[in-house]
């Protein structure tokens, strides 16, 4: 009895070793399975990740010299606004200009944009509430309201001369 009782004992213990075998052999291949996505995937993202922090890459920003027309009397103080078209036949030579003019001072529009449909028109108004353009034009906004403005090339190339730093 004694030996039988022995030779179960063994068989158990030769059982209990092959199931601790196989949790070690089944971890060692989870663990080896997740080390090798985790070596593809780093070998992946390290090559985007190079590309996308190159120097070459132009840094965005945000520039506030060109606004909508929904906005253009929210800033206080006295300013100017340039609606002005994109097929502008003196478009460079406005820019020309403004480029010499204190930051603060002159603003643009571009007619173009969609957010600026709405106000297109065949004729001109100037009333805060129904403030429609057809074409280009310069606008000076003081205490939020428009006090002149400027429609012909003459006129509005002559302010901005007169607008000069």
């Amino acid at each position: 009895m004694k030996k039988k009782e022995t030779k179960l004992l063994k068989t158990n213990n030769s059982a209990e070793s092959d199931e601790y075998g196989k949790l070690i052999i089944l971890i060692v291949i989870i663990a080896s399975v997740f080390a090798l996505f985790y070596f593809i995937t780093t070998l992946f993202t390290k090559k985007d990740h190079d590309n996308i922090f190159k120097n070459d890459l132009d840094p965005s920003e945000i520039q506030y010299k060109e606004i909508i027309i929904g906005s253009m009397f929210d800033k206080g103080g006295e300013y100017y606004v340039l609606l002005l078209e994109k097929d502008d036949a003196y478009k460079e030579l406005y820019n020309t200009h403004i480029a010499n003019i204190k930051e603060d001072m002159i603003y643009t529009v571009d007619l173009s944009s969609a957010f600026n449909k709405k106000y297109l028109s065949d004729e001109y108004s100037y009333d805060k509430d129904d403030f429609k353009v057809k074409g280009t034009v310069l606008v000076k906004i003081d205490d939020h309201k428009i006090t002149q403005h400027f429609e012909t090339k003459e006129g509005i190339v002559e302010k901005l001369k007169a607008l000069k730093k």
